[in-house]
């Protein structure tokens, strides 16, 4: 016969353990679906700056999106709207491009109770530009994808 004792026992070791398995499950980073709001808000954040760089309209190919804790980190191609490509003379970087890895994005985004916001981005980077973003900005290290 089961005792009031055990059951309570029994209740609080699930809770203990569900609660356990939602702090694990936290610590994942993920990838907002195509077509949700907040994938939406993380990729506007960014699409001001390289607007102005790339001197007209874009949209991205997501080559990467990993969000945790309130800071995402992506890797993004810049397009023109329908899928057309960018002519890099025809961007801020025209006297540049030949030193660059093309018009590859990596941006870094913190949510705020303003929305997302852009914290840093660099376009067209040839080495690991983003290196220590996680210790100046106090990101989390999950979202650069770097674990073993």
């Amino acid at each position: 016969m089961m005792t009031h004792r055990t059951i309570t026992g029994a209740v609080m070791g699930f809770i203990i353990l569900l609660a356990m398995s939602v702090s694990a499950m936290a610590q994942t980073p993920y990838e907002p679906a195509r077509g949700t709001a907040e994938r939406k808000a993380i990729l506007d954040a960014v699409r001001a700056k390289i607007e102005a760089e790339m001197r007209g309209p874009v949209e991205f190919v997501v080559g990467s999106l990993q969000v945790l804790d309130g800071w995402a980190f992506a890797r993004l191609e810049p397009q023109r709207p329908g899928g057309r490509p960018i002519d890099p003379a025809n961007t801020v970087w025209a006297d540049d491009i030949e030193m660059m890895d093309g018009l590859t994005v990596w941006a870094l985004m913190r949510e705020t109770t303003g929305g997302w916001g852009l914290v840093d981005a660099v376009t067209g980077p040839t080495d690991v530009a983003f290196w220590g973003w996680w210790d100046f900005y106090g990101a989390p290290e999950e979202i650069f994808g770097l674990q073993n």
